[in-house]
């Protein structure tokens, strides 16, 4: 999966940054989810790792929600990753919220790689996370061309993973969605961010 010239930890093949509860809990105060209204609403991290994000999310539902509510809330919490030692350890964190409760939750986790979900037909009311940043040069051939040939704000130059994060988002957000991720700001001033910019810009 690696350049010719360097080699790479699995961390970085995969783009493994973990997420700060400080900065978790900035990305869920500035996207409104404490304000949101959990009724119906749909939440995913994509690239959900140990479950940094969702954690904080389900121990928020779990103590303002109604017990006849609960069950089907947590339902729509959505967590996908690559990593499948990641999403066991996001369960097992999840799991250890709801010893508590009258029943087992089915916890909506799966291995996948989010970026091969760009036809997915469900939408969500907020998408949050910590989207890897990679080069798509070090991702293995048929990786990197999906990306290219799927999201067009990754056709040209030397451009990042979490690009396309942001792309994907924007086709699973519903039409009054938000989202709120953690990536670097190379994309405000590289000219292979502009097409990403250019969106943000117009809207």
């Amino acid at each position: 999966m690696a350049s010719q010239s360097r080699t790479y930890s699995k961390k970085k093949l995969l783009g493994q940054i973990y997420t700060p509860p400080h900065i978790v809990q900035k990305i869920l105060t500035d996207t409104g989810f404490y304000h949101i209204g959990l009724e119906g609403k749909y939440i995913l991290d994509p690239a959900c790792g140990d479950g940094r994000f969702l954690v904080p999310i389900v121990k928020y539902i779990i103590d303002n929600s109604p017990i006849e509510a609960l069950k089907e809330r947590l339902s729509k919490v959505v967590g996908w990753d690559i990593d499948p030692e990641a999403l066991k350890l996001c369960k097992k964190n999840l799991n250890s919220l709801t010893t508590h409760l009258p029943f087992k939750v089915k916890w909506s986790l799966k291995k996948t790689d989010a970026l091969q979900q760009n036809k997915a037909r469900k939408r969500f009311d907020l998408i949050v996370g910590n989207p890897p940043y990679i080069r798509i040069q070090h991702l293995p051939e048929a990786q990197r061309k999906h990306i290219q040939q799927t999201y067009s704000f990754c056709r040209t130059g030397s451009t990042d993973a979490y690009v396309a994060f942001f792309q994907l988002a924007s086709k699973l957000l519903n039409n009054n969605g938000l989202c709120g991720f953690v990536t670097p700001n190379s994309y405000i001033t590289s000219e292979t961010g502009l097409p990403l910019l250019t969106f943000f810009t117009q809207n």
